[in-house]
């Protein structure tokens, strides 16, 4: 170490409160390193310390490892959202963060991969255990591998939400559609959506799934081409009620079109 380096470290560990609150956020790694020794050293000054640029592995561990400052959720946050932060120490943290800060890791293309990867896992096993207004705020601003877990939920009001997440694709919405473990409320609930009802291949999947409520199915018939009621009929899934109202349509559209 350097005399230069030493007076810096000196001036972080015998700053002041004051001082360390106006030079934490921008001052050098020797003063950083300092400034962990000194006993003014407060949870608000840790994480300055931390959102640092010029933090470096060392100053992270050693916060990071620290019991005293991470207890504190702020300071374990900032720890993992470090670029500099070494890898198995935020991997270790990412079980501490609640989901919206889970979300945002997940969701954030700069960080490291297998972190990212980690955030999105731990937040989909939570899934699970999260109160219905936290499902229903998530719902709205998922990644597309929660959005498939979302739709899946059997509450129609979680299913809501999803619905308007401009993430949500039709592909994801037809697989969830398809699958015969959604439950008929939640059918129900996408064929009533003002931003899918109208997509014909929407329409149609609903009206293929026998578990979709009857009036629901033949108020989705009017409108589809002919090809999709052709299906319908041709569907051995699909009940006899919607067959018979699917030829009555067809019958009715030739009448339109008149003879050849």
């Amino acid at each position: 170490m350097t005399i230069e380096q030493d007076q810096r470290e000196q001036a972080g560990r015998k700053a002041t409160a004051g001082e360390l609150k106006l030079r934490l956020a921008g001052a050098g790694t020797d003063y950083l390193r300092g400034a962990l020794d000194n006993p003014a050293l407060s949870e608000e000054m840790v994480v300055l310390i931390v959102k640092n640029p010029a933090a470096d592995q060392h100053i992270l561990h050693r916060i990071g490892e620290d019991r005293t400052w991470a207890r504190s959720y702020k300071v374990k946050r900032a720890v993992v959202r470090h670029p500099k932060t070494p890898h198995a120490l935020a991997m270790n943290l990412v079980k501490f963060l609640f989901w919206r800060d889970l979300h945002l890791l997940s969701d954030d293309q700069f960080i490291y991969p297998p972190l990212r990867i980690h955030a999105e896992k731990t937040l989909l096993d939570r899934l699970p255990q999260m109160a219905l207004g936290e499902k229903m705020t998530f719902g709205r601003i998922a990644g597309r591998a929660a959005i498939s877990r979302l739709l899946a939920d059997k509450n129609p009001t979680v299913v809501e939400a999803v619905l308007w997440n401009g993430r949500l694709t039709s592909q994801a919405l037809l697989s969830a559609i398809s699958d015969q473990r959604t439950p008929a409320e939640v059918l129900a609930q996408i064929a009533r959506h003002p931003k899918w009802t109208n997509r014909g291949e929407i329409r149609a999947a609903l009206a293929h799934n026998i578990k979709t409520p009857l009036a629901v199915s033949l108020g989705l018939l009017s409108g589809l081409p002919d090809r999709d009621l052709a299906a319908l009929v041709g569907d051995s899934n699909v009940s006899q009620a919607v067959k018979m109202a699917c030829r009555r349509v067809l019958a009715e559209n030739a009448r339109k079109r008149g003879p050849k």
